[in-house]
This record gives structure tokens, sequence and C-alpha cells, in this order.
């Protein structure tokens, strides 16, 4: 279990293994965390079956363009346990060019609820469950 990401967010337990969880409301519209120094790659480092690595857009020879996993023991690393949902509560506002993101909460977030991305709103080739 990760604690205390600026006291706002904990990795722990879930149904899909780890998630990232709320430590306390966060209002709809709120930053809750900026990620500088984003790694934006074209051959991620994360295994297929991982899954980290989000696709972002493509570049100008048509490849793959993917913001990459979060190494661990970095001050990011929780950025590489938000689920997936199609009713998601929360969204990266991602600026490749300037290599960061923020991650806003798209509705009011309760204390100790999980946090959910829907992966297919950044790229329609992201690998989603279900």
């Amino acid at each position: 279990m990760t604690e205390g990401v600026e006291g706002l967010l904990e990795v722990r337990e879930c149904p899909n293994g780890l998630g990232v969880f709320a430590l306390r409301g966060i209002r709809a519209g709120s930053v809750i965390m900026e990620i500088d120094d984003i790694v934006i790659t074209t051959t991620p480092k994360s295994p297929p079956w991982k899954r980290w690595a989000l696709i972002v857009g493509s570049n100008p020879r048509g490849e793959h363009v993917f913001w990459d996993e979060a190494a661990e023991g970095s001050g990011d690393y929780w950025s590489n346990f938000l689920d997936h949902s199609e009713e998601a509560n929360v969204r990266f506002e991602i600026d490749t060019v300037k290599r960061s993101a923020r991650l806003v909460a798209t509705r009011r977030i309760e204390a100790g609820e999980e946090l959910f991305l829907n992966y297919k709103e950044y790229h329609a080739d992201n690998w989603a469950p279900g």
C-alpha cells in the first residue's frame, strides 16, 4: 500500500489488484495532481500484458505515442494504478509537448472512493476490460 500522495490519494488493493483511492472528498473540477516530465514514447517499457502505457496519440509517421508507466519509487508511481471504467470520475489533461499531465475530477469524489479513468477517451486502441 502506498499512502498519502500529498495526503490525498492512496494505492491499495481492489477487485482488479491495486487501485487509487481518495483519502478525502474531492470537488468536481478540482485539479487533483499535476505530473511533470511524463515519458512520451513510441516504445513503452511495460510489457503488453501490464497495459500501463496509455496511448495518447500518434506521431507524424502514424505510430502510436504512449505515456509510459512511471518508475517504481518515483513520486508518480501511483498513476500506474488508475483503473478503467466507462463511468470514469477523473480524467487526465495531457500536454504531450510540455510532457505534463493534470488529473482532474469530473464529478464529486467521496473519501474512500476509487478513482477511474476511461482509457478509451485517450485513444480508441487503448485496452480496456470488458
